[in-house]
């Protein structure tokens, strides 16, 4: 007669703690996001009542909610092709630099990494203001490049990209140094430049860490808040408010919870719609070897 094989409970055990976790700080409020968008809340979301889609309809009849949806949109793509390509070539330098001080090029670049939003808000407030701004300065101008609805959005786009690059950067390095410099070797003895290696080598074998920084810009992006919160407000005139903004601004600026649950739900559908795209091109152009 064969013994009953004893089930392990430790492991089980260890898995409920992460579980539970998940569920209180991460499905639990996903959820209730979900139903308080159909629903009358107070102020800070408790319930009141059933909504239907009263909520939803003032948020899709509401004149400034298809701009809110273009800002997103442009201010997400300036954002991951500025901080994209500069953590891209900043990376190769890096990687292709081999003279002396090169550990301090590489501190230099990951130095943003490091600078909260709050101080790298108010230093690039001064660098952008129209009276004595050093771009003014520099460029010859007089524009007020917070304060132009023209310029607001991709003003604070590319302070948003600047401050991202360090992580990309950091992260693209560590990808590119797993190349095999007798793979490099054997390019350069065939004639090939510093180009054709890192477009024909060091990309190729880097792209698990190229997919993995995309996918983190594009959530980083359509998440971006503390930038446009400290640089314009959403303004002038709505021209830089993004769905993330438009969420701070319905659920704690005006009491409205129930439309902040609205744009969540809109939020949240857009980064899972584009993530999905993204893994579905995956097996195409991320070799793993």
């Amino acid at each position: 007669m064969k013994k009953k094989r004893k089930i392990p409970i430790l492991p089980y055990f260890l898995l409920l703690i992460p579980l539970i976790l998940v569920t209180i700080f991460s499905f639990y409020p996903f959820i209730k996001t979900v139903v308080s968008s159909f629903s009358h809340t107070t102020e800070v979301g408790s319930w009141i009542s059933w909504a239907g889609l009263e909520n939803w309809e003032m948020v899709l009849t509401d004149g400034a909610f298809w701009q809110v949806i273009r800002n997103t949109f442009v201010f997400a793509a300036l954002v991951l092709v500025i901080s994209f390509a500069g953590s891209m070539l900043f990376a190769l330098f890096a990687d292709g630099c081999k003279r002396k001080g090169r550990r301090l090029v590489q501190t230099l670049y990951a130095l943003p990494l490091v600078i909260a939003s709050a101080p790298t808000s108010i230093i690039w407030k001064f660098i952008l203001r129209k009276e004595g701004g050093i771009l003014n300065l520099l460029l010859g101008t007089d524009i007020a490049w917070l304060l132009d609805s023209r310029t607001a959005l991709g003003a604070v786009a590319v302070v948003t990209a600047w401050s991202q690059i360090a992580g990309s950067f950091i992260l693209l390095l560590a990808g590119f140094r797993n190349v095999s410099e007798e793979l490099l070797e054997a390019a350069t003895l065939d004639g090939a430049g510093s180009f054709t290696k890192a477009l024909k080598i060091k990309i190729p074998i880097a792209s698990p860490q190229i997919f993995y920084v995309i996918f983190l810009k594009i959530i980083t992006a359509f998440k971006a808040f503390g930038q446009i919160r400290l640089l314009t407000a959403g303004g002038p005139v709505g021209s830089s408010t993004t769905l993330m903004y438009k969420v701070y601004e319905r659920g704690t600026a005006s009491g409205y919870f129930e439309l902040a649950c609205c744009y969540s739900v809109i939020l949240f559908i857009i980064i899972f719609t584009a993530t999905r795209i993204q893994f579905l091109m995956e097996k195409k152009f991320v070799h793993y070897q």
